[in-house]
């Protein structure tokens, strides 16, 4: 009777992570012709080691390959990919960071999270609400950025509603989407900076 109970298990395990592949296969499709992006997003940015949490409003502008804007309300702060650079500009500061841009930020372009996942995660349902479904993808190896990454989808329409990370340091930043346009109109303006005069320039 054990023997059967253990099978059982292992069946029922393998018909979730069989669902929670199909969902994220659904979700890849309801991207896959995206050219831009526009979202408004709420963050709350827990640090396990300080003791902290902190919330943050802001939007971002995603275009295709490799262009985008995010824009923070408080702390006043803007981050703008050209597809060469990535500037970090404080006006409140009077200070602008300029370096390589090396990855697009999963919060700029939520898909790109999950877009190689069978590469690098394990899926497995953590959730499944009448609303949407949580799916946490856990690093087949150890050595990876993240050790766990939640993705929120909503059923039906199988967009992203909100993402979270935990890194290995055991920070964890979630993203919860409170407006999403796909393939909104947006000038190629947008992703070009230029420091304003009487800003100091850091470049690394």
């Amino acid at each position: 009777m054990r023997i059967i109970s253990v099978a059982l298990l292992a069946l029922i395990s393998q018909l979730l992570a069989l669902e929670a592949t199909e969902i994220l296969e659904r979700t890849k499709e309801k991207y896959r012709n995206m050219d831009s992006f526009y979202a408004e997003f709420e963050q709350v940015y827990c640090d396990e080691e300080a003791g902290i949490c902190q919330r943050f409003e802001g939007k971002t502008y995603y275009m295709k390959p490799n262009f985008f804007r995010m824009e923070i309300a408080q702390p006043n702060q803007v981050y703008v990919g050209d597809s060469v650079s990535l500037w970090i500009y404080m006006p409140d500061e009077k200070r602008a960071v300029r370096q390589k841009l090396e990855q697009i930020p999963f919060q700029i372009s939520p898909d790109a999270v999950f877009a190689n996942y069978e590469e690098e995660y394990e899926p497995s349902i953590a959730k499944d609400e009448d609303e949407y479904y949580e799916i946490l993808l856990t690093p087949k190896e150890e050595s990876g950025m993240y050790r766990t990454i939640t993705v929120q989808i909503r059923k039906k329409k199988f967009d992203i509603m909100a993402i979270s990370v935990i890194d290995e340091a055991g920070t964890e930043s979630k993203f919860e989407f409170t407006k999403m346009e796909i393939n909104k109109k947006i000038s190629k303006k947008m992703f070009t900076f230029n420091p304003p005069e009487g800003v100091q320039v850091d470049e690394y």
